[in-house]
């Protein structure tokens, strides 16, 4: 082995380590699995042509080292653009909002609030007492708004909002009365003619209604 050889073999082992690292952050990253055996074949096979002799293969290990340094730098590109994902998520959850509220005529600002409230923008949230999906419905009101998967966002939000349009117009357009119906039942309302004073829910109001920049608000 002369002592171009012995460089080319010690820039290789660096090489194969950084890309191997590069590798198995890659496929954490898309949950798929590689093969050891292949990374392993890969460097026996780059060694025999460095350890093989003559000028031709140190050309041609110097031609796959750099091939593997710009896999390399693919690779770490792709990574640092996966987390754009959740970004677009964000987005079509925007624009299915305020389709919803085009569509029944209410404030998107106030459906994106009880969003937040409800259930944190978690399309698979569930809270103890059985409500489901972004806008928390429960089994009885999903059914009654035709929300057949209520973890569908689509089909949850439509139903959240039809139900939520339904109690504006129950109470006359009065936010507050109408969040807290939302959170405790219109009966509730009904019973104590006004927000119920149910820690719950009068927390629930004064959250989304200060969300609303409304923080003077007057059942």
């Amino acid at each position: 082995m002369n002592m171009a050889q012995i460089i080319l073999l010690f820039q290789l082992q660096q090489m194969n380590g950084s890309w191997q690292t590069t590798q198995t952050d890659m496929n954490d990253l898309s949950g798929a699995g590689e093969s050891g055996s292949s990374n392993s074949l890969l460097f026996a096979t780059l060694l025999k042509a460095a350890l093989g002799g003559g000028g031709d293969a140190s050309q041609g290990l110097t031609g796959l080292m750099q091939g593997m340094s710009g896999m390399s730098s693919v690779n770490s590109y792709k990574a640092l653009r996966a987390p754009e994902r959740k970004a677009e998520n964000a987005g079509s959850l925007e624009h299915l909002i305020y389709s919803m509220a085009q569509k029944y005529g209410v404030d998107p600002n106030l459906i994106q609030q009880i969003v937040k409230a409800e259930s944190g923008f978690n399309s698979k949230a569930i809270s103890p007492a059985g409500a489901m999906g972004l806008m928390q419905l429960m089994p009885g009101t999903a059914a009654s708004y035709g929300v057949k998967n209520p973890y569908d966002p689509t089909q949850n939000l439509d139903g959240g909002t039809h139900f939520l349009k339904d109690l504006l117009n129950r109470f006359e357009g009065n936010i507050p009365l109408s969040l807290a119906a939302y959170n405790a039942g219109p009966g509730a309302v009904d019973k104590y003619n006004g927000v119920p004073p149910y820690k719950e829910t009068q927390a629930y109001v004064q959250k989304i209604m200060a969300g609303l920049n409304q923080n003077d608000w007057r059942a």
